[in-house]
């Protein structure tokens, strides 16, 4: 179900800013992404290299960039199954792999060149691993006991190179030891001692790039967790469908005893980001929906005449779910900036010659330069005019632009300028200094208007 729904209209959403960072990343050499890394998304560095080599086969289409987030999102539904068979048993895993699968927000994160579908599957691979090493039989010897710890270790250590917040998932792990297991805590200690080990050089990168990359996340309150609830499915009706069944679950003392699993990241999230960086975003917690979907499946399966109302819920969820699924795989489903149509006029007006200048100043970290370079054709390519160093060459994902605009004008006879939002003026919202040295030399011959954005076309006087 998770594939099914995840490969159908993959390449239908418009990339979104954070994909045409993954592709400006993964486009690289690997020594330019290493130089890269360097400066920013270094707590992205596993995935940038895995996708590098990925796109070097399958190329960067949007279908090419997404798949492997699919193929995680499917393995995860089939580890959110296995992991609710061993805790509540096969007909509940079976539910709480199809309750992960309906989840709205599960196929965002399954169709986006991100690493959220993959980190996801990490934590809960690293979840069943412990469950399994909980349960161990007496005929285990100490060098397999040994093993299992080091496997688990190593989903650990996956989970952090794909992304550091997901560790929280060790507050989860850390109760499921509490409650079935109490001897096994200095195995615990020692893969979690092993992998952050393993992880320091990349905790310490991601904390001296974190002021420039999740400044702009805000403190959460109290209040959020409500919002939070909503986010992780992208839905009320389907974040009040599981809840509701996570709570018929606590009917039973097994229930009951694994209720914290689910909550216990998200709570520790919201303490950290209290300090001097925030991490409060829904996406960053994406991990934690399938051991939410665990605790739903028990439920189902404790409602009355389970054998029937137990696939009449997931059906109802199904249904509850169906809008907001269609709406993710939608046209609109990333972002709402048209940067393939405006990309397409100005194909179908190109003449050799011509130049472009995109918003950046402020409006930088929406990536309006990256989503015109991907859609635009390299036959009708415009060069760009204020262009003072590329974003490869800086080793960055922004470029640097002319410091004298007017110094930078090189005679092309016709610009191509486009803006966010839609104006009269198309020239609105460059910096004053791109506006006088245009508005010097050029005269707007027409002004066209696509979803999000201003597409003007200048001519030479």
């Amino acid at each position: 179900m998770a594939l099914l729904l995840g490969f159908r209209h993959l390449g239908r959403p418009l990339l979104w800013r954070d994909e045409l960072a993954t592709w400006s990343a993964t486009s690289r050499s690997l020594g330019q992404l290493w130089g890269l890394l360097g400066n920013v998304d270094a707590v992205s560095g596993a995935y940038y290299v895995f996708l590098h080599g990925w796109t070097a086969v399958f190329g960067d289409s949007a279908v090419a960039l997404r798949t492997p987030s699919v193929l995680a999102v499917g393995l995860t539904a089939g580890l959110t199954a296995a992991l609710g068979k061993r805790l509540f048993g096969a007909r509940a895993g079976l539910w709480a792999g199809l309750l992960f699968a309906l989840v709205p927000a599960v196929l965002r994160y399954a169709q986006e060149a991100r690493s959220y579908g993959m980190v996801t599957a990490a934590a809960v691979l690293a979840t069943w691993q412990l469950v399994r090493i909980l349960d161990c039989k007496p005929d285990w010897s100490r060098r397999r006991m040994r093993l299992e710890w080091l496997g688990y270790a190593g989903a650990l250590v996956l989970t952090g190179l794909l992304h550091l917040v997901a560790l929280a998932v060790l507050t989860s792990h850390l109760w499921l030891v509490r409650t079935r297991r109490r001897r096994a805590w200095r195995g615990l200690l020692a893969a979690t001692v092993l992998a952050l080990a393993l992880l320091a050089p990349l905790l310490l990168a991601g904390r001296a790039e974190s002021g420039r990359q999740i400044s702009w996340i805000q403190r959460p309150n109290l209040l959020a967790f409500p919002g939070m609830i909503h986010d992780l499915t992208f839905a009320w009706p389907v974040s009040i469908a599981l809840l509701v069944l996570a709570l018929v679950a606590c009917t039973t003392r097994d229930g009951l005893r694994y209720l914290p699993v689910p909550f216990l990241p998200i709570v520790a999230v919201w303490i950290a980001s209290q300090g001097s960086n925030s991490y409060w975003v829904e996406r960053y917690l994406l991990f934690t929906v399938p051991l939410w979907t665990v605790l739903a499946g028990a439920g189902a399966e404790r409602l009355l005449r389970a054998r029937w109302t137990a696939p009449a819920a997931v059906v109802v969820v199904a249904a509850l779910a169906f809008t907001g699924l269609r709406q993710q795989s939608g046209l609109w489903g990333h972002t709402g900036t048209d940067w393939r149509d405006a990309a397409r006029t100005i194909a179908a007006g190109y003449r050799p010659g011509d130049a472009m200048v995109p918003e950046r100043g402020g409006a930088s970290v929406y990536m309006l330069d990256l989503g015109l370079d991907y859609y635009l054709p390299a036959k009708a390519h415009p060069k760009d005019l204020f262009l003072a160093r590329t974003a490869v060459a800086r080793d960055d994902l922004v470029p640097t632009e002319c410091a004298d605009p007017a110094a930078c004008l090189d005679g092309a006879p016709r610009v191509w300028v486009v803006t966010f939002g839609h104006t009269h003026d198309p020239l609105a919202g460059l910096p004053r200094s791109q506006q006088d040295a245009l508005r010097a030399h050029y005269t707007v011959l027409k002004t066209d208007h696509v979803k999000g954005l201003t597409v003007g076309l200048l001519v030479q006087d």
